[in-house]
């Protein structure tokens, strides 16, 4: 199995992390569910192999939704998982509030939500997949995905200056409370909590949440021993009982299981049977 990133150019790098393509052909297919962890961000997913994927909204039990093989991953409060059965798949991960730009809706609205891309863009969404499979190389697929993407932002609105300064406020090692970015932005806190919800489609307080989660499982990860009293307090969590619990409601383990778990793809965690 081989994954191949890529950051695209300007303007789309202003919007998009990166673009990535796994290629698992010759392979035997893995079987063992994952869970997709929560970082604040919307994602494009397409199945090469075959015209389907398998969401479990809810991790605990083995109810699944089977969508066509291109959907939309809004931004995300809780971990789901999928079944990771496809050799091919292509991907665009989007920074905070990027997706906005490529939507015909607020993101709000795709909160929490897969949806097959059919149901945004159209007939020109399967079109797109039979391009991609199509396309020999990951660069030429790369391309096409660029381009598609390019095509959908003409006329776009950009994100608001208030939601961009607070977006990297949030992402930042000691990230202010809401309350200091609204003093700092001169709108009411009502008004910004509504733009930075159509705009990101996490409201302020949980992107909030999900950022000091992602900065958490970072440190959790890299360190050799954990203090776990003194990473609560240093991580900005009331104490040891509210880390634990905020942990395992954004990543649906404790913080010790995810510590003794290999995570082989960042904000991927394999589950088990």
């Amino acid at each position: 199995m081989s994954i191949t990133k890529h950051v695209p150019g300007p303007p789309l790098r202003d919007f998009i992390e990166l673009f990535w393509f796994l290629d698992g052909r010759g392979l035997a297919e893995r079987t063992q569910k994952e869970a997709i962890l929560p970082d604040g961000c919307a994602a494009l997913v397409i199945n090469l192999s075959e015209n389907v994927v398998r969401i479990f909204e809810d991790i605990r039990n083995d109810s699944s939704t089977k969508l066509s093989g291109s959907i939309f991953c809004g931004p995300q409060s809780t971990p789901y998982a999928v079944a990771p059965t496809a050799t091919s798949v292509i991907g665009v991960h989007f920074r905070p509030g990027g997706a906005f730009s490529f939507l015909p809706m607020p993101l709000e609205e795709l909160r929490n939500a897969h949806v097959a891309i059919e149901s945004i863009y159209g007939a020109s969404a399967g079109a797109l997949r039979d391009r991609l499979i199509n396309a020999i190389t990951a660069r030429e697929k790369f391309a096409i995905l660029e381009n598609f993407l390019r095509c959908r932002m003409i006329g776009s609105v950009p994100l608001h200056r208030a939601v961009t300064h607070a977006v990297r406020c949030f992402q930042s090692e000691r990230a202010p409370a809401v309350s200091e970015i609204v003093e700092q932005i001169g709108l009411s806190s009502r008004r910004f909590s509504r733009i930075f919800s159509e705009q990101v489609g996490l409201t302020p307080k949980v992107f909030h949440r999900v950022q000091r989660f992602q900065r958490t499982m970072d440190s959790v990860t890299s360190a050799r021993e954990v203090d776990w009293p003194r990473l609560a307090v240093e991580a900005g969590y009331y104490d040891q009982a509210h880390f634990i619990h905020e942990f395992h409601s954004f990543c649906s383990v404790t913080p010790s299981t995810f510590l003794g778990t290999t995570v082989g793809q960042r904000n991927h965690l394999p589950l088990r049977s």
